[in-house]
């Protein structure tokens, strides 16, 4: 069975959590943002390299009364041209080049930030370029808009550490659309522990 899947582990910590961290004051947690994988063999061939350029990841607060997807079966990530800065805390504002096939039963934080406790509604990841190996040859992955939105929510509680892991399904999120053309149509699952 070909399994695929790319991991962002989304970690809220408390200060006790993690031996090094920044100790987060009293009520507030800290998110860290870090991704995992293995290599993949796939319908188009042997994927052993996907890099990614992430720029900035977003966590989006909900409003009074707002509800929350908490589902935690695959969905698709969708394009997002928004610029609204309304609601979104930037967890991530650092460019930095994943190679998610790298990292093997390991995660690579990518950052971390101290949060208000409360219900979060969205993630936006922000995408500026990628790179695809498909059996030893290099090509550009087109990440169409450059901006993901995942529209599945979590609650941060008070001093508590929840661990989110978005878990790509590589055979659903990359299509060979043409000769020697591959775009990222992430299909993602979701799971609280």
């Amino acid at each position: 069975m070909k399994t695929t899947s790319v991991a962002l582990v989304i970690l809220l910590l408390s200060s006790i959590v993690l031996a090094g961290c920044v100790a987060a004051p009293a009520g507030q947690s800290t998110l860290v943002i870090a991704v995992k994988d293995a290599p993949k063999t796939t319908s188009i061939g042997t994927i052993s390299y996907i890099g990614l350029n992430i720029s900035e990841v977003s966590v989006h607060r909900a409003s009074q009364g707002e509800s929350v997807n908490s589902s935690a079966g695959e969905m698709a990530a969708t394009a997002s041209n928004e610029t609204d800065t309304a609601g979104w805390t930037v967890v991530v504002d650092q460019t930095e080049t994943v190679d998610l096939i790298r990292l093997v039963n390991v995660s690579q934080v990518l950052g971390q930030k101290t949060m208000d406790p409360g219900t979060y509604t969205q993630i936006r990841l922000k995408i500026d370029s990628g790179t695809i190996t498909v059996d030893n040859t290099s090509y550009p992955l087109d990440v169409p808009s450059g901006t993901l939105r995942l529209n599945r929510g979590f609650v941060l509680e008070a001093n508590q550490t929840l661990k989110l892991t978005l878990d790509f399904n590589v055979e659903k999120s990359v299509v060979k659309t043409g000769n020697d053309q591959y775009k990222l149509q992430p299909v993602i699952a979701v799971i609280s522990e």
